[in-house]
């Protein structure tokens, strides 16, 4: 029997610059996940304001 490991590579845990953090936040926001996700926003909304006053659990 043959075991495959991956080798192991050691996480950091020191923080990257404030720039590094803005630079993937706006590259984020232009990502087609997170336009998606915004245009769910409405879906969402209306969807807590149908159930607000629903006893869902009992």
């Amino acid at each position: 029997m043959t075991t495959f490991q991956k080798p192991f590579r050691k996480i950091s845990l020191e923080m990257k610059s404030e720039g590094h953090y803005k630079k993937a936040a706006k590259s984020y926001r232009k990502s087609e996940q997170y336009i998606r996700m915004i245009n769910l926003y409405p879906t969402l909304q209306n969807t807590l304001i149908e159930c607000k006053n629903e006893h869902l659990i009992e």
